[in-house]
């Protein structure tokens, strides 16, 4: 790992490391939604049939899926740099093959192994964001807003990007430029990303666990993907897959290394925050599948029109998303979540009126504005709230558990909005004798939204007052609140060896501390605070 030198300022080398987790955040969500947009060119292409159309698009979500919870846990144990570069690499390399796939078959095995390479970035990206900056500064609540808004706004630039280059460059370019994006973020992420103490090396691996939660996830989105209930085959898997799940859950009680134990629950805003992020993810890719569905099949837009429809969506949550840091510290996290999941529910309603001799600019721009503005508002809020509260071991499972909640609910999304349009519609409707499945689709996403609205009433809790003390501030070794920033600016970015190497050559009183944030802090307070500052040195100085 290169170490940057002391005259960079801390602000740069923080900024470089948000940079790169925001980067592989968009890339992974966007080929999620670039490919889902081009799917009609790409079965042309390579001759996909009904059957198998579906699988270009569930091979990588259930992978992603299945995997986040895994890679999460590895990252608290082997290290979140280590394991966020592997995924960088893995997602890269099989994106390039992705490109130069001939045929179905190449190219469903590579999209499941691509994502699994973003499972292994997500959750240990979050880790490093959160582990980076302080959280009494603030600077943690606006550096994790703005991570989760690189997700958002991939969904929605992947779906412009990919109806542009599916109808002109081609939609192998979809994985031509994520393979050379990947590239260019694993260099800096070998060069520049820091890494941190492992606190709890000594833990083992819940194989089983992992077998359990792996195993259920895959069939469960495999049913909930595949959608076909009329056969045997998809309520069997569902039902085995909803077993495999609950068998894990029983079994966190019981193991000694559980990957979600299940304390973890009774903490503050975790449950709430999960189901939050379960029912957004549900209803807004409702929403995608249905009004892409709405504007290309009813109205006769073709796919990058369709696209272009929703700009204002992307460009909205990606202003929004470097916002909301700011918005929580003023106002409190539940008002912020209550607002926004307003915002996104006009949205919809508003959509309920979508017609084709309606301008644009009357009704579908406002509309894509507001629900642009709901979602980041939202869906970085209530990971905020999750993750908070976690300590600096665990951030990485943690921020897991959230995006698994996402992806978990965007394949149930998926599912309820295909059931009601099917259920809705003739087989053999076209044009506007469409709507009214697509209208039926909304008025779901409207009622689960609602869902949302009264979780966050009553119980999301406000965190406006100060932290508990944690161990770190007491003095006592123990767990390290991600909360805290952790361990400074100078040994964060330049981890433990190169650090060690640097503090030598400084006068043995700085030794351990170079520019850290929170000892800046200390080092003005009275006599308490001096205590605290020693100890904190000679932590340092034992983890390096």
């Amino acid at each position: 790992m290169l170490t940057l030198p002391l005259s960079v300022p801390s602000s740069f080398r923080n900024a470089l490391v948000l940079v790169i987790a925001c980067t592989a955040s968009l890339l992974d969500i966007l080929n999620l939604s670039a490919v889902n947009i081009a799917v009609p060119t790409i079965a042309k292409d390579i001759d996909l049939t009904t059957s198998t159309l579906p699988w270009l698009i569930a091979s990588y979500a259930i992978a992603f899926a299945a995997f986040l919870l895994p890679a999460g846990k590895l990252g608290d144990l082997f290290g979140y740099r280590r394991v966020f570069i592997i995924g960088l690499a893995i997602f890269g390399i099989t994106s390039l093959i992705n490109g130069l796939s001939p045929n179905e078959y190449m190219l469903f095995v590579f999209r499941a192994l691509q994502g699994l390479g973003a499972a292994c970035t997500v959750p240990n990206a979050i880790a490093i964001v959160a582990n980076t900056f302080s959280y009494s500064e603030g600077s943690q609540r606006k550096a994790l807003s703005a991570y989760g808004g690189s997700g958002a706004v991939g969904f929605v630039l992947g779906l412009i990007i990919g109806g542009v280059l599916a109808g002109t460059a081609g939609w192998r370019w979809i994985f031509y430029i994520s393979a050379l994006l990947s590239l260019a973020m694993f260099i800096l992420a070998v060069l520049f990303l820091p890494d941190f103490a492992r606190e709890r090396e000594a833990e083992k691996i819940d194989f089983l666990g992992f077998f359990l939660i792996v195993g259920g996830f895959i069939l469960l989105i495999y049913a909930l993907s595949d959608g076909q209930w009329h056969l045997a085959r998809d309520p069997v898997t569902l039902v085995i897959g909803v077993i495999l799940i609950a068998a894990f859950l029983i079994w966190q009680r019981f193991s000694p290394y559980p990957l979600i134990p299940p304390a973890w629950w009774f903490r503050r805003n975790f449950a709430a925050a999960f189901v939050i992020g379960f029912v957004l993810y549900a209803t807004f890719n409702g929403y995608i599948y249905t009004v892409t569905l709405m504007f290309q099949d009813a109205f006769g837009y073709d796919s990058l029109q369709a696209a272009l429809y929703f700009l204002p969506a992307g460009v909205t949550a990606f202003i929004l998303s470097n916002t909301v840091g700011y918005l929580t510290p003023l106002f409190g996290i539940q008002p912020v979540i209550i607002v926004g999941l307003l915002l996104t529910l006009g949205a919809e309603v508003g959509s309920l009126f979508f017609a084709p001799d309606i301008m644009f600019w009357k009704l579908i721009f406002p509309m894509e504005v507001v629900i642009g503005a709901g979602l980041p508002i939202v869906y970085i809020s209530a990971q905020n709230a999750m993750i908070m509260h976690a300590p600096q071991g665990e951030t990485g499972t943690v921020g897991a558990v959230y995006n698994t909640a996402g992806q978990l609910g965007s394949g149930v999304g998926l599912a309820i909005m295909t059931a009601i349009i099917d259920g809705v519609n003739a087989p053999d409707a076209k044009g506007l004798d469409l709507l009214p499945g697509y209208r039926g689709g909304l008025y779901a996403g409207i009622g689960l939204l609602g869902v949302n609205l009264i979780i966050a009433i009553f119980f999301i809790k406000e965190d406006r007052d100060k932290p508990e003390e944690s161990d770190l501030e007491k003095g006592e070794p123990g767990t390290t609140p991600a909360r805290l920033g952790s361990r400074g600016s100078e040994t964060t970015l330049h981890g433990e060896e190169s650090n060690d190497k640097v503090e030598k050559e400084q006068s043995p009183v700085t030794t351990s501390v170079t520019e850290p944030d929170n000892i800046e802090e200390v080092s003005d307070s009275e006599t308490s605070s001096l205590e605290t500052q020693k100890t904190l040195k000679c932590q340092v100085v034992e983890t390096a």
